[in-house]
C-alpha cells in the first residue's frame, strides 16, 4: 500500500503537469493543491534516500571503508573539481524540502496538524543533514521560486532548525486527532501514525544538533542531556522499513547487493569494490591479523571473511595489491544495514546512548557516561545480531573500559564509530574533534590525494562538499563567488562553524 500511495503521488504530479501543459486557458491564479496523505509518503521515502546518499559518501571520508582500486577521484582523492552533480544537494531541495512545504501547506488548509508536525520534523532533519555537508546554504529565501536565493550563514540555519523542531513538538503535542486527517501506517512507514514517537524523534534530532555545537561553539551539555533523555522515554528507532514494500526498485535498500537505483541521479553503492580500511578493521574492531583473532563479535556480522577465513583491509587511496583479487577481501553485504530489505536507519537507540555518554563525560559525570556507553554497545550489538553471552564477554574483555574510572572520550567516540556503521553522522564527529588521533587512535590522513591537498600538512582534511554545479554554478554563481566557493578547492578545506579550527 505504501508503494501505491507513493506512485499515486508521482502520478498526481505527472497528470497535473500534463493538464497544465495542454490547458492553455488555465487560470494561473488557481493554486496547486493535494491532500497531505498523498504528499507525505514521498517525502519520507526521499529522506531515506538522503540518509543513504550521505552515508555512502561519508563512510569513505571517515575510513570505515575504502575502495579496492584506490583511484576513485572523490572517495580516494578528495577531488571534487571534476564533480558534475552532487546528489545530496539536489535531494534536499528538489525532493524533500519543496514537497515537505507542500505537505505543511495542504495540512494547514484542512487543520491536519499531525501531518504538519511530521513534515516539519523531516524538513528539519534534511536541513541539518544538508548543512552539515555543505555549510552555508539557501534557507530564508529558498523554496519561493527564486532561482538565485541568498546563502544564509550556517549558524543562523542551526538556530532555525532548533525553532522548527520546537514548533513541530508543540504542534504534535497539541494535535487534536478528532479534527486532523488520520495518519496511519499507509502514509507513515516510520512510526505508523504514532504521534508520540514522532515527538521523541524530534527530541533526538534536537539532541544531535545541539551536540554538533560542542565542544567548539558551546560547552554547556545540559540541554543535550535533557533532549536525549526525553527521546529515550518510550523510544522506538526511526527507520524506513523496506521489508514492508514489494521488492521493486523503490522498495529496496540502496546499501543492498541489488544496488537499487530507481532514478537517474541515484548513486549505486560500490561495497563490492570496497573493503574495510586498516583503521576500521585494526584500530576500531581490534582484529588481530597476525593470529587471526576476532576480538569484536560484530566483525563477522558486519563483514564476511574470504574463503580462507581471512579478513583483509586496504589503506585509503592506496588500494589492494595487484596480486590480490576482489574475492580476497571481506564481503560487506547483508549485514543489518546492507541487505536489500535492511531498514534505512534515520536515528537509533545506540546513537542516543552515545550522545549521552559524550555529554555526560564532557560534563564530568563519569558514572552516567560509563552507563550510557555500555548501553550504547549493548544496543548496537543486539541490532548487529550478537548474542547475550558474546556481549557480556566483550564487555568484560580488555578492549573496553570496565568502570567509570577507566573510561575516556576516545573510548566513547571509537565505539560510536563502530555502532554507526556506514552512517553519515560519524563524519560530523570526526570534524568536531579535528580528526584527532588522540580521539581516534591510529587515524591517518590518506596519501595520494588530489594535487591541491598538502600532503605535508596533517591537519588539512576534507571539511565539506562543493555545491551542486548544475544548479548553483548556473543560477547562483554570484553567491558562490561571495562565499569564495566557486571552483575553489580551498573551500573543501574550510571547517564548519562547529568544527575544530586549526
Amino acid at each position: 500500500m505504501i508503494k501505491k500511495i507513493f506512485l499515486l503521488a508521482i502520478l498526481f504530479i505527472s497528470i497535473s503537469s500534463c493538464e497544465k501543459f495542454l490547458d492553455v486557458n488555465e487560470d494561473l491564479d488557481s493554486p496547486y493543491t493535494s491532500t497531505p496523505n498523498f504528499l507525505l509518503p514521498p517525502v519520507i521515502a526521499n529522506m531515506a534516500t538522503s540518509v543513504y546518499d550521505h552515508g555512502e559518501t561519508d563512510a569513505y571520508f571517515t575510513q570505515q571503508v575504502a575502495t579496492l582500486s584506490g583511484y576513485h577521484y572523490e572517495k580516494d582523492r578528495w577531488d571534487y573539481l571534476k564533480a558534475h552533480r552532487i546528489p545530496q544537494w539536489r535531494r534536499h531541495y528538489h525532493n524533500i524540502s519543496i514537497n515537505a512545504k507542500h505537505v505543511v501547506e495542504s495540512a494547514e488548509r484542512e487543520n491536519s496538524t499531525n501531518y504538519k508536525g511530521v513534515a516539519n520534523i523531516i524538513y528539519a532533519l534534511s536541513t541539518l543533514t544538508t548543512t552539515d555537508m555543505f555549510g552555508d546554504m539557501p534557507f530564508s529565501e529558498a523554496l519561493n521560486g527564486n532561482p538565485a536565493p541568498k546563502y544564509d550563514d550556517q549558524q543562523f540555519i542551526y538556530s532555525e532548525i532548533i525553532k522548527i523542531l520546537d514548533d513541530a513538538i508543540t504542534t504534535l503535542e497539541n494535535t487534536d486527532l478528532t479534527t486532523s486527517r488520520k495518519l496511519t501506517s499507509e502514509e507513515d512507514i516510520v512510526y505508523g501514525g504514532d504521534i508520540n514517537k514522532w515527538i521523541k524523534f524530534a527530541h533526538a534530532i534536537k539532541a544531535r544538533a545541539l551536540l554538533h555545537l560542542t565542544p567548539n561553539v558551546n560547552r554547556d551539555y545540559s540541554q543535550i542531556i535533557i533532549e536525549a533523555n526525553k527521546a529515550l522515554e518510550d523510544w522506538e528507532d526511526a527507520v524506513f522499513n523496506y521489508a514492508l514494500g514489494d521488492g521493486s526498485a523503490l522498495q529496496i535498500n540502496q546499501w543492498g547487493p541489488s544496488k537499487s537505483r530507481p532514478d537517474w541521479d541515484y548513486r549505486s553503492n560500490i561495497l563490492d569494490k570496497s573493503a574495510p580500511s586498516h583503521f576500521m578493521l585494526i584500530e576500531a574492531l581490534k582484529y588481530d591479523e597476525e593470529n587471526k583473532i576476532v576480538n569484536d563479535p560484530r566483525q563477522p556480522l558486519l563483514m564476511k571473511p574470504n574463503d580462507k577465513g581471512d579478513y583483509l583491509y586496504v589503506y585509503p587511496a592506496e588500494g589492494k595489491s595487484a596480486t590480490l583479487s576482489e574475492k580476497d577481501f571481506p564481503d560487506l553485504y547483508n549485514s543489518y544495514i546492507t541487505g536489500d530489505l535492511s531498514p534505512m536507519l534515520f536515528f537509533t537507540r545506540e546513537e542516543l546512548y552515545f550522545i549521552l555518554a559524550e555529554a555526560y563525560f564532557q560534563s564530568g559525570d563519569l558514572n552516567n557516561a560509563f552507563s550510557s556507553f555500555t548501553d550504547g554497545i549493548k544496543a548496537n550489538m543486539t541490532r548487529t545480531g550478537v548474542n547475550d553471552s558474546d556481549i557480556n564477554n566483550f564487555l568484560n574483555s580488555s578492549v573496553v573500559p570496565h568502570n567509570s574510572s577507566e573510561i575516556t572520550l576516545s573510548d566513547i567516540m571509537m565505539q560510536k564509530y563502530i555502532a554507526l556503521w556506514l552512517q553519515g553522522e560519524i563524519w560530523v564527529d570526526m570534524r568536531r574533534y579535528g580528526y584527532s588521533d588522540q580521539i581516534y587512535p591510529g587515524l591517518k590522513k590518506p596519501k595520494y590525494l588530489a594535487y591541491y591537498w598538502d600532503e605535508s600538512d596533517p591537519n588539512e582534511w576534507i571539511q565539506r562538499l562543493p555545491y551542486d554545479t548544475e544548479t548553483e554554478e548556473i543560477y547562483n554563481k554570484p553567491e558562490l563567488e561571495r562565499l569564495g566557493a566557486y571552483q575553489n578547492p580551498d573551500w573543501l578545506k574550510k571547517p564548519m562553524f562547529w568544527a575544530k579550527k586549526f
